[in-house]
């Protein structure tokens, strides 16, 4: 990215501006040196509190052997966190103005690499881009830990989570500041209000939990809601009991699609099996009453029914 020509001023050290970025005013600044407004169409609400920076970045227990991933880096204040500590860190911005911006800010960190793309290839599939880049770095055995710590986009926070824990990456820990409402789902259990589909698929291969709230006054721009630091432990025991994911994929969208129904009514609308009859006998297999709902089930519960139908 060109720097604006101003006169007789002194060239704009983006570096050193991003690194004294202390207040909203401080970032907003610099985005008016360059004549860019934060995109909402991206999610962009960027935390500019370092303490909380330096918070997640020892949430995620990085250390020099590790390969760190910063989705949606957008200005890199904390990929220069993260790179302070970390073996090597992959930052990606879709955005391509941000992404000059970081790439200038951290030109000076030979641990960094910078993808400029969008991280997703759809609604249930991470970009090949992404994957191969993380993949070709940990193949060469340098690293102990393969982390993910991001502040994600709240427009695609609750995709990311779902569709990175679904990859074959060896993940040791995912932690992200997304959504409050968001975090809350990762965690939450059967019978609480924001147990849904998310919250089955993210246990299904992790632990998760809130770890701490943040303020919307430490973000520019401010979002409207609160927002959180979640932090997701992938343990490979849970996954391996599940013995057709493609099967238990099915059967946890059928059932929280149609929330409202009964389980056998929604399995069987969603035709994940062959009519409400069928559903009714695989529930019962399961030793689970046909008029359960989607809520009241565990992810224990959805894995046996999900073995169930494979076999």
């Amino acid at each position: 990215m060109d720097e604006p020509q101003r006169g007789d001023q002194q060239p704009f050290d983006i570096a050193k501006a991003l690194a004294n970025v202390r207040t909203q005013r401080d970032l907003a600044a610099v985005f008016d040196y360059f004549g860019m407004r934060p995109k909402r169409r991206f999610g962009q609400n960027f935390l500019i509190d370092h303490n909380l920076l330096k918070f997640v970045v020892r949430a995620a227990e990085v250390g020099p052997r590790d390969l760190v991933v910063d989705i949606g880096c957008g200005t890199g204040l904390l990929t220069a966190h993260l790179a302070d500590v970390a073996g090597q860190v992959i930052g990606v911005e879709v955005d391509r103005r941000l992404f000059a911006i970081a790439s200038r800010c951290l030109a000076e960190r030979p641990n960094v690499r910078l993808l400029n793309l969008d991280v997703l290839a759809g609604k249930h599939e991470m970009a090949p881009e992404a994957l191969e880049a993380i993949r070709e770095a940990w193949a060469r055995g340098d690293y102990g830990a393969l982390r993910v710590v991001s502040n994600l986009p709240y427009s695609i926070a609750s995709l990311v989570v779902a569709n990175l824990l679904e990859t074959d990456l060896p993940l040791a820990m995912v932690v992200v500041t997304v959504q409050k409402e968001v975090a809350e789902r990762f965690a939450a259990t059967p019978g609480h209000r924001e147990y849904g589909a998310l919250s089955v698929i993210v246990q299904a291969h992790a632990r998760a939990e809130l770890v701490r709230t943040v303020p919307p006054t430490v973000f520019w721009p401010r979002p409207q809601v609160q927002s959180a630091i979640a932090r997701i432990v992938p343990e490979a025991e849970r996954r391996r009991a599940i013995r057709d994911y493609d099967a238990f994929r099915d059967v946890v969208r059928g059932a929280f699609g149609h929330r409202r129904k009964s389980l056998a009514n929604a399995l069987g609308t969603s035709r994940v099996v062959a009519d409400k009859a069928a559903a009714e006998a695989l529930i019962e297999r399961c030793g689970i009453e046909p008029s359960a709902r989607a809520e009241s089930l565990s992810v224990g519960q959805y894995i046996e029914l999900a073995n169930h139908l494979a076999d």
